[in-house]
């Protein structure tokens, strides 16, 4: 996927109809607070995968800091200069186009950090099809 099609995705499934600009500076957001989120090396492992210059925003600030799906939601909130959109809204839905667009090994490995720090929640409102149930520890 580029990103010029990633960008429209997320602009086509948020339910404000964001625009381009819109849908850009939620999926900074969105990855910015995901990269300080996920440890260091998941981050540059994530980061490889997205298109064009896109994995710069994960790499960007401090890795691996705790905090709660909440504290994520209202992070994004705060990065995002955008009123088409609210962070729980652009979370699932930039969620949702990245795992689409990561290989199908990733997705799974991705989706079980999610579960694994407490966004279940947010995850299960994605619309991205991801099953983890049978994998071991050994396979992510």
């Amino acid at each position: 996927m580029e990103q010029a099609e990633l960008l429209e995705k997320v602009s086509d499934r948020a339910a404000a109809d964001a625009d381009e600009e819109s849908a850009g500076d939620a999926t900074r957001a969105v990855l910015q607070t995901l990269g300080e989120r996920l440890s260091a090396d998941e981050a540059e492992d994530l980061a490889a995968q997205l298109p064009g210059d896109l994995g710069r925003y994960l790499t960007q600030g401090e890795s691996g800091q705790r905090f709660s799906e909440e504290e994520f939601i209202s992070r994004i909130d705060q990065r995002m200069d955008t009123v088409d959109l609210h962070g729980e809204e652009a979370a699932t839905t930039v969620l949702g186009t990245v795992l689409e667009a990561i290989d199908e090994s990733d997705r799974a490995a991705v989706a079980d950090q999610f579960r694994h720090y407490g966004f279940e929640e947010l995850l299960a409102e994605t619309d991205a099809d991801v099953d983890v149930a049978d994998r071991t520890p050994g396979e992510y």
